[in-house]
């Protein structure tokens, strides 16, 4: 079990990302923007964060940017969902990229393959 920060403006979006982890045995913190994503991870333990790449206040790449440059936060997972036609997963390196829409089996696979990783399965 992780927890997984999921962050996404769009709040259907949000809840259908948040059900999906839940589901699948996860803890799940949820953040509407960026700005709200980063005071989460600023006071709390996260394992892993799913986010949009296109928030309000705090964009995902941003929020991202702002990971890396942390130490205590530099080593969290990212998996960002992207617009299909964006041109920006060229500049997201450091994440995994999904393209929306996204397809939750889909992130569930890249959610749980982050999981092994950590526990070195």
């Amino acid at each position: 079990m992780l927890n997984v920060l999921v962050a996404d403006g769009d709040f259907a979006n949000l809840e259908a990302l948040s059900s999906a982890l839940l589901a699948a045995g996860h803890r799940v913190l949820k953040a509407g923007d960026g700005a709200d994503a980063w005071r989460i991870l600023s006071s709390h333990t996260c394992d892993i964060v799913v986010c949009n790449e296109e928030m309000p206040c705090l964009s995902g790449s941003q929020l991202l940017d702002a990971i890396r440059a942390n130490t205590r936060l530099s080593a969290i997972p990212v998996i960002m969902l992207v617009d299909v036609y964006s041109s920006r997963p060229k500049q997201l390196e450091g994440a995994s990229v999904i393209a929306k829409p996204v397809l939750l089996p889909q992130l569930l696979a890249l959610v749980e393959q982050v999981r092994r990783g950590m526990t070195g399965e």
